[in-house]
């Protein structure tokens, strides 16, 4: 845990590689010294089917989800969006001047009772 779903549209200026943003937002989660890195799973999915506002061609987003098991104080939760969102504000310069564009990052909460989790181990 967490689980980290970065989605963004495909009409962004930039198009970081998509390996390494994922690396720069599990580097900060583990940072903050709440979350071991063998345990943060991420993906990126671009939409390219998606309609922003008037659906003009300018228009363009990043959303960020992690999710994670219940409990967290908000004040936390607060402090990794803020540390999340610098992440992706360092990673589409080019989309923030140059695009109406929407970063997002929110903290969900899973179920702690109802969240299963099974980890093979091979050989």
């Amino acid at each position: 845990m967490p689980h980290c779903i970065l989605e963004t549209s495909d009409n962004l200026l930039d198009q970081p590689d998509g390996r390494g943003l994922l690396g720069e937002i599990n580097r900060t989660l583990v940072a903050t010294g709440l979350f071991a890195e063998a345990d943060i799973k991420s993906r990126l999915l671009r939409h390219d089917c998606h309609f922003v506002a008037d659906g003009a061609p300018d228009r363009a987003f990043v959303t960020l989800d992690v999710q994670l098991l219940a409990g967290r104080t908000d004040e936390v939760k607060a402090q990794l969006s803020e540390a999340l969102l610098q992440v992706l504000m360092s990673a589409f310069p080019r989309s923030l001047a140059g695009m109406k564009c929407n970063l997002t990052v929110q903290i969900s909460e899973l179920h702690r009772p109802s969240y299963r989790r099974y980890q093979s181990q091979p050989g």
